[in-house]
């Protein structure tokens, strides 16, 4: 691995505004860091192609993005949107990114072999402050998805072994167990409410539940190819996406943890698309569904899976994002190269009306990104 670095000219005295929200490019380079205070585009920041994760420093200023195309990780300023710092050669594509709760440690997950060896895995850097700096390999195979659990430990979806691997989130970062899930494990989200990971699993069709306090594999519920995954503890559900199916699946989290794991355990809310990602407002009164095969996005009641509305955004919405205070959804749109702003309050009053109010029109905005880019999902919003 190789460090390069360039300065931030002015870097201290050029800052970004906030609150921001970054938006991952499929097709071009880098992100794009909008305003999310006046919903106005800011700049494109990197250069790498197709970011695949964001880790932001528990301090809030610095960033760390894999970009899967072009093997490589920056450091990214969110002060100034600027890099300051890059490393080249992280392996073969570099798919996630979490960091320690402290924000020490930086893993990496990798598809392909590490830097002179042969075998997948992950790559460790330690953080300080701008720079990182590799200090450790670990070839475990095929590395998905990861994410770090209350107790500060990794862990990591292994692709091609049909396994989930703890390990120590500190030096020298050794194994502490190997859990057998379904085919093909991909996504992995915590839900530290809970207490549980999902891993999803897209050749067999399923997602397994792992109780991480208890180190033990609950088990899994049918869904078709799943991808992504939102907890609403509000509601007691977990929703994921179905790329080879259609609508999103709902799982009933208390039939999981009573070891209901059959169809009796989920719903499916039919949308006559494929869809992929879900996310859900802060208090959990909305969850927002994106489409592969539609031009809308759809916004659901969680408890009672009611469609509250179906808001046309553009050609392939996908992974929509809730403000930090809940009261916007940005929609990247695929294949219209912009982000489309809907009020979320215009989705509730609406909601409670008897016919739908002109004056209650929930697109706020469309922000432009560059021609070709891509947008394909907004990594987070925040209050800075």
């Amino acid at each position: 691995m190789s460090n390069t670095h360039s300065d931030a000219i002015g870097a201290e005295t050029r800052r970004a505004p906030r609150p921001l929200a970054l938006v991952k490019h499929l097709r071009g380079e880098g992100f794009t860091a909008i305003d999310a205070g006046r919903h106005e585009p800011l700049s494109r920041v990197g250069e790498g192609r197709q970011p695949h994760a964001l880790a932001v420093h528990p301090g809030g200023r610095w960033a760390y993005v894999p970009y899967m195309a072009s093997n490589a990780l920056e450091v990214v300023d969110l002060r100034t949107l600027t890099v300051a710092d890059r490393v080249e050669g992280v392996a073969t594509a570099p798919v996630g990114a979490v960091l320690t709760r402290t924000g020490r440690y930086l893993f990496v997950s990798t598809y392909g072999g590490l830097p002179g060896n042969d075998r997948p895995g992950l790559a460790v850097f330690r953080t300080d402050d701008e720079r990182v700096t590799p200090v450790a390999e670990v070839p475990i195979g095929k590395a998905a998805g990861l994410t770090v659990d209350a107790r500060n430990d990794l862990w990591v979806a292994l692709k091609d072994a049909d396994e989930v691997i703890r390990v120590s989130g500190t030096p020298p970062f050794e194994e502490r167990g190997r859990f057998e899930v379904a085919g093909g494990p991909q996504d992995l989200v915590y839900e530290p409410a809970y207490g549980l990971l999902g891993v999803n699993n897209v050749d067999a069709g399923s997602v397994t539940f792992v109780d991480v306090l208890e180190a033990s594999v609950l088990g899994s519920v049918p869904a078709p190819n799943p991808r992504g995954g939102t907890a609403v503890p509000a509601s007691d559900r977990w929703f994921v996406g179905n790329t080879d199916g259609d609508g999103v699946t709902a799982v009933d989290v208390d039939a999981v943890r009573r070891g209901d794991t059959d169809s009796t355990a989920i719903e499916h809310v039919p949308l006559g698309t494929a869809t992929a990602f879900t996310d859900a407002t802060p208090d959990g009164a909305l969850v927002a569904v994106d489409a592969y095969d539609d031009d809308r996005v759809t916004f659901l009641e969680p408890a009672a899976l009611e469609i509250l509305a179906r808001v046309e955004t553009g050609p392939t919405p996908r992974h929509p994002r809730f403000s930090a205070d809940g009261r916007v959804c940005y929609v990247p749109s695929v294949d219209d190269d912009a982000v489309t702003v809907v009020d979320v309050d215009a989705i509730r009053s609406n909601a409670d009306a008897p016919r739908f109010d002109p004056d209650h029109d929930p697109i706020v905005t469309s922000i432009d990104v560059p021609d070709g880019a891509g947008p394909a999902g907004c990594f987070r919003t925040d209050r800075g």
